[in-house]
């Protein structure tokens, strides 16, 4: 059974002193938010126990609400003189999360979290990061209580003394969006050698839809099913019958590799080295070549040690290195719904000595669900997408190491730096910069053209292609990122990849004669696309992507930039109107009809619009009476719908309007819902100092 437990400050110490000030973050320069911290915790128990800010655990798509993982963490188990010790990063068998002390979370730190990016725009940009977004950190076993006054850790009184370096991995390329690499580094600091080493990834894996369904009581908990494909290393989970509808998606932990010795730790590519380099790394009784991961599953009320949960290091190690039994799993996991925890080992790797390091490194990897079968049907066609991401997360992890074999083979040097460099992807072009201008009914589009001199760092080539262009359906109500669908292709019309249309300028897409610079924009936009027919004050999101012709030579089909990375959020609506020369100010909808629904259900995300207005205006609101019940300060120029709730709730706050007009919720300044009934208004033009008078009309 599932209990909760509160977060405790021990002698009036928070988190962030104990471990450091950035004690955790999460992804999101993909399309997974997944909570990393700085103790070796992964998740944050559905934002219920030791997260200092609300945190997604592994949310996919990010926005969506959909979990795949309560909590999860890094497991090491070795032999020293004779005996089996495990230390965890997490292992709460009855689900409470992270509490200082609690059995189980093991590791300690003081050092705060650094974030790191190669992405050159980034404010985190730095030449040593891997990829667009990098969380690096480091804790260890060490400790037997917590740092800076925190208590005791229960049953951790045998560190192994290893202490641990984490690197997280994650890109916003299409291909690459939907897994975050976990790359731990351990170095043993005791004065004993390890022997017959395991390393693992545990996890809580629970896949439901929060906002549809509030993660409270037990049986909340007891709707997902799980699988493993040892040949591929890895088990996945998914939804069987929570909330069918709303989490067609897997999450799968994968073993991706390591190194031990300048090695490669992956017991398929072990099975395709010749007999005279696996002899090399036989040591003793454990010839290197016996390397295998194992999978284990257990429940919170089973007794059986095949599933039940370990109490001790002993039952810990057996765990990592023991499969589950085959017939356990077909009568009691696979295709049930059930409430299980996960555990993923590699081992064993023969010794580390004192002072020697050693490397593995995982995939969180998320994909939807392949075709529109129920939820409860789960085969090889509906995890089509999964393997497809997994094949990326294992191309991302090999990077340089072409055929996956551990070795720098003749060709495989792309840099010509004499190493085998990891975590090295085909790139799409660069993503252009693009610049959306909202007007009456439509909205211009621009983008410079730098995506056109990208080389990939792979082929070498300047491989650019052409542009894609994506908008939304007019939208209210949603916040989601799937939505953007193409709206046209430009590409080049010299070969046989795309549509061939060119880049001349035609229809509605114009390459403009000399580019067009905006104010306080050092940007040159050298191209445009105007979109026409659209709703005045509804929320459209438009992105445009750079796509390469492909590299037939690698096997790689054109890739396309991430159309998450430029998209924006644009109202159209009436420009400024100048000293009230383009007609007079006015309220739409109006009437205005409270039981409409296009705003939200709640009475505060409810708006109507002023429009027509000049840059620059006063706006104020009086009953029939006369009674003035609100004042609006209008700033066309800086506006994004500041003082209005619709938007902070359903546009983030980021959003661009046209700059004439003003959306209001209809809450007075005495922070009154306005009643049924006419209302007049005036606006005075701040510039002119002259004013216009109207009325508007709410029925509820």
């Amino acid at each position: 059974m599932r209990t909760w437990i509160l977060i405790l400050l021990f002698s009036g110490i928070s988190f962030a002193q104990q471990y450091g000030e950035k004690f955790e973050s999460s992804t999101n320069i993909g399309q997974i938010g997944l909570t990393i911290t700085n103790i070796g915790v992964l998740g944050n128990s559905f934002r219920g126990t030791f997260v200092s800010k609300n945190q997604p655990s592994c949310e996919y798509p990010i926005g969506s609400g959909i979990e795949h993982l309560f909590d999860g963490g890094f497991w090491i188990g070795a032999e020293v003189r004779g005996q089996k010790l495990v230390s965890t990063g997490a292992a709460g068998d009855d689900a409470n999360g992270y509490d200082a002390g609690n059995a189980g979370y093991e590791f300690t730190s003081t050092k705060s979290i650094i974030e790191r990016s190669n992405l050159e725009n980034s404010k985190n940009y730095s030449p040593l990061a891997i990829s667009h977004q990098d969380f690096v950190m480091e804790f260890s076993d060490t400790l037997t209580r917590v740092p800076n006054g925190g208590p005791i850790i229960t049953d951790h009184t045998q560190p192994l003394y290893a202490n641990i370096k984490l690197e997280s991995y994650s890109w916003n390329f299409p291909f690459a969006e939907y897994f975050v690499i976990l790359n731990y580094t351990i170095k043993n600091v005791g004065k004993d050698n390890w022997k017959n080493i395991f390393l693992g990834q545990w996890g809580d894996y629970i896949v439901r839809n929060v906002k549809r369904t509030a993660p409270r009581g037990t049986d909340f908990f007891s709707h997902s099913s799980f699988g493993f494909i040892d040949s591929l290393q890895m088990f996945y989970a998914y939804d069987y019958d929570g909330d069918p509808g709303f989490t067609d998606s897997y999450v799968s932990v994968k073993i991706l590799g390591g190194d031990w010795r300048g090695s490669l730790i992956n017991p398929i590519a072990f099975k395709n080295w010749p007999d005279s380099l696996r002899s090399l790394y036989k040591n003793g009784t454990t010839p290197i070549d016996s390397l295998r991961s194992f999978v284990q599953f257990w429940g919170f009320k089973s007794t059986d040690l095949n599933l039940g949960s370990p109490k001790n290091d002993g039952e810990r190690y057996l765990k990592m290195s023991s499969q589950v039994a085959q017939s356990i799993y077909q009568q009691e996991i696979e295709n049930k719904p059930s409430n299980l925890l996960s555990e993923i080992s590699i081992g064993p790797i023969a010794e580390v000595k004192s002072g020697e390091t050693i490397s593995i490194a995982f995939a969180i990897v998320c994909a939807n669900k392949s075709g529109t079968r129920p939820s409860t049907i789960n085969d090889s066609l509906s995890r089509v997408e999964l393997s497809e991401n997994i094949a990326w997360s294992m191309r991302a992890f090999n990077g340089e190491d072409a055929n996956g074999n551990g070795i720098l083979d003749f060709g495989e040097d792309l840099n010509q730096n004499g190493k085998l460099d990891r975590y090295r992807l085909p790139e799409p072009p660069t993503p252009p910069i693009m610049k959306v201008i909202p007007t009456n009914n439509a909205v211009s589009i621009y983008w410079d053209k730098r995506a056109e001199t990208s080389i990939d760092p792979i082929s070498r080539k300047k491989d650019f292609e052409g542009y894609r262009i994506y908008r939304t359906m007019p939208t209210g109500l949603s916040n989601s990122n799937d939505e953007l669908i193409l709206m046209t292709e430009i590409d080049s019309a010299q070969n046989n990849v795309g549509s061939n249309n060119g880049f001349d300028s035609r229809g509605n897409f114009t390459k403009l004669s000399s580019p067009e610079i905006f104010e306080n924009d050092t940007t040159k936009y050298f191209y445009r696309y105007d979109v026409k027919n659209l709703l005045n004050g509804w929320q459209y999101k438009f992105a445009i992507t750079s796509f390469d012709e492909g590299d037939a030579e690698r096997n790689i089909l054109s890739l396309e930039s991430s159309k998450y990375f430029t998209q924006q959020k644009v109202f159209p609506g009436t420009i400024p109107n100048k000293d009230f020369s383009n007609g007079k100010v006015f309220v739409y909808p109006n009437p205005f009809y409270k039981t409409a629904l296009w705003d939200g259900t709640s009475e505060r995300d409810k708006k109507i619009y002023f429009a027509n207005l000049p840059l620059k205006c006063d706006i104020k609101i009086y009953t029939l009476s006369g009674e003035q019940i609100e004042t609006i300060r209008h700033d066309g120029l800086i506006y994004k719908g500041e003082g209005t709730r619709w938007f902070q709730t359903f546009s983030g706050g980021d959003a661009t309007l046209s700059g004439g007009e003003h959306a209001w919720d209809l809450i007075s300044q005495n922070d009154q819902a306005l009643a049924s009934g006419m209302y007049l208004f005036s606006v005075k033009d701040l510039e002119s100092g002259k004013t216009e008078i109207g009325k508007f009309i709410i029925i509820k």
